[in-house]
């Protein structure tokens, strides 16, 4: 074979590799990225989920005597308010 060919033919296969490499490279790249983004938000959807599902905080539901007395509370119409 020609050297002049075989050196043509190396060049052409580098080339070639070389595009494979990137276009490889880049699938890699994109599927981890969609990865990280799956898994952004799923937790933000979690997050959303564990907020929307949570109890109020226990000294925003404290029911005080004034309050059941003025909800009509009978047990508690003679109790002296805070």
């Amino acid at each position: 074979m020609d050297p002049l060919k075989a050196a043509a033919a190396t060049a052409v296969c580098l080339v070639l590799f070389w595009l494979a490499f990137r276009l490889t490279r880049r699938l890699v790249d994109m599927a981890i990225a969609g990865g990280y983004a799956e898994e952004r938000r799923r937790l933000a959807e979690e997050e959303a989920e564990a907020t929307a599902d949570a109890v109020p905080q226990a000294s925003a539901r404290r029911a005080t005597p004034a309050s059941l007395a003025a909800k009509g509370d009978p047990s508690l119409q003679g109790a002296p308010a805070e």
